[in-house]
């Protein structure tokens, strides 16, 4: 089975199959992918600091994704050396999703399909799901479809940052932001 690409930590991807608060042990013949999950915890931000950092570009720190003005210059060349884990841009600093929403919405159990092309905003891709608006600010990788947008389900996990999976492709981690 194929690891994570996501720097040294390999870890979470939404939240333990059952009740939130109870952590399940993989079923006999199943592994967990990476450390075993752990309760959806994020730091206290004020929105203030999340909005200062979001509008200085805190992802683009240690040799972010840069903006582009077009879908297609969003498609990687060689997605390995080109992707950035949160952890590799000196951590994320954006926005957070509360508990409850994020349990209801979003990790694994809750995939869903884009459905069409994100649109570029300030130079990075644009998409809303689960009342919330969020920027990849990761290319996607070579090896997708071009309209992966409209046929892959795909969901939204957290570790040290919120990222982006495919459930074709689950390791394959794209960096995400939340907007403000």
């Amino acid at each position: 089975m194929q690891q994570p690409q996501r720097g040294q930590q390999q870890g979470w991807r939404g939240p333990p199959q059952g009740q939130p608060q109870q952590m399940q042990q993989p079923q006999r013949g199943q592994a967990w992918r990476g450390t075993p999950p752990a309760p959806y915890a994020v730091p206290q931000r004020s929105p203030r600091d999340a909005r200062a950092w979001h509008q200085q570009g805190g992802w683009q720190r240690q040799g972010g994704w840069q903006r582009h003005e077009n879908w297609q210059e969003h498609r990687a060349h060689n997605w390995q050396n080109e992707h950035r884990s949160w952890a590799q841009r000196g951590g994320y600093g954006g926005t957070y999703i509360p508990r409850d929403r994020f349990y209801g919405r979003f990790g694994g159990e809750h995939p869903f399909r884009l459905r069409e092309q994100p649109v570029i905003y300030q130079g990075y891709p644009r998409f809303r799901h689960g009342g919330f608006s969020f920027l990849i600010v990761d290319p996607y990788p070579e090896a997708w479809r071009d309209n992966w947008y409209y046929t892959d389900d795909v969901y939204i996990g957290f570790d040290d940052g919120y990222y982006l999976y495919s459930r074709n492709d689950p390791s394959v981690a794209i960096a995400i932001t939340v907007m403000p």
